[in-house]
């Protein structure tokens, strides 16, 4: 099938999904103003699992994300021994004149308890530029970018926080590959993955058999955090695994286990604590499984995946080894 083919097939697709998506919804309605509310009995999600989509190979997911995401920079280095968990992305890394952009994946050992987890940086291409070990235990289910540092997520109750410098020093120098614990970070609650805008950074928790919560954390001057005590914590889909914050909409990445599928949850802000997030509007679909953190650059929303590691190539329905792309005006324009 021809590109423009494929395009106009995709755009049918979509606009197919939108509508039945919002056929869906319409039976949670409130009002026009509310959009999807949630009921006493905090009401389970609705998602769209219609199985049609067989784009990515493997078992078969919704044609909403066959419709929205597309295979994109490839994203199989390391896989023997590391499994992914982070993404991030650093623009302008060698510093100066230059202008490459790196995406950056942070990956836990097979065995993270007894050896170093991994973070390496690879072109929009897919070509690596470097890479450095973090400590013993670091699970790396967060990465990201700000204000002149790397933050790493450690565990649940720690960030690590590196200057650009001494990754770009990790990356360039093969004697220098070893990071220590970096600079010292306040302690964080239940932050299994996060996200940074407009000077804070916002940490979810992964509940496997419930929904979870999202702190927010004021990022300081010098880098470190502390908790807006003000803000949250607010609800967030069960087995987050990632989220992408725009200035009015959240969008989550949910999976558990190797064969079973993940969703994608595109979620209006708003709602506050004690709120269920499913008293705003909100859509969600059924993805590929074991998706992981999401980051958005350049207008796209980017989904690393976990699925190609060889620690699960035993019953794995998926064997991803690329990042996954969708349009990020597109999936907000979900509920708005």
């Amino acid at each position: 099938m021809s590109t423009s083919t494929t395009t106009r097939a995709r755009r049918r697709v979509a606009a197919g999904v939108v509508g039945a998506l919002a056929l869906t919804a319409a039976t949670l309605v409130a009002s026009p103003q509310s959009g999807l509310t949630g009921r006493a009995d905090a009401a389970a999600a609705q998602c769209s699992e219609d199985h049609s989509s067989t784009e990515f190979g493997g078992a078969a997911v919704s044609s909403a994300y066959g419709a929205y995401f597309n295979a994109s920079t490839p994203a199989a280095s390391y896989l023997t021994d590391f499994v992914p968990q982070g993404l991030g992305l650093w623009q302008n890394w060698r510093g100066g004149s230059s202008t490459e952009d790196l995406f950056l994946v942070g990956m836990h050992h097979r065995d993270e308890n007894s050896n170093r987890s991994l973070l390496y940086g690879m072109t929009p291409g897919g070509t690596v530029r470097g890479y450095a070990r973090l400590p013993v235990g670091s699970h790396a289910g967060g990465v990201k970018v700000h204000n002149g540092w790397v933050y790493v997520q450690h565990d649940n109750g720690r960030i690590l926080r590196y200057s650009v410098a001494r990754i770009r020093q990790a990356f360039t120098d093969s004697t220098k590959r070893n990071l220590g614990w970096g600079a010292a970070t306040n302690a964080v609650t239940d932050v299994s993955f996060f996200d940074i805008d407009g000077g804070y950074l916002y940490g979810g928790y992964h509940n496997p058999s419930a929904r979870g919560h999202m702190f927010r954390y004021r990022i300081l001057a010098d880098g470190n955090l502390v908790q807006d005590m003000a803000w949250g914590p607010i609800q967030i889909p069960t087995k987050a695994q990632g989220v992408l914050v725009l200035s009015n909409t959240w969008i989550f990445s949910t999976s558990r286990f190797r064969d079973y599928r993940g969703n994608v949850y595109v979620v209006r802000r708003g709602y506050g604590k004690g709120d269920e997030f499913t008293s705003v509007r909100y859509r969600c679909f059924q993805s590929v499984a074991m998706i992981q953190e999401l980051v958005g650059y350049d207008g796209r929303t980017y989904l690393l995946n976990e699925s190609g590691a060889s620690a699960f190539a035993d019953g794995r329905i998926h064997n991803i080894r690329n990042l996954h792309v969708a349009n990020t005006e597109t999936l907000r324009g979900l509920v708005w």
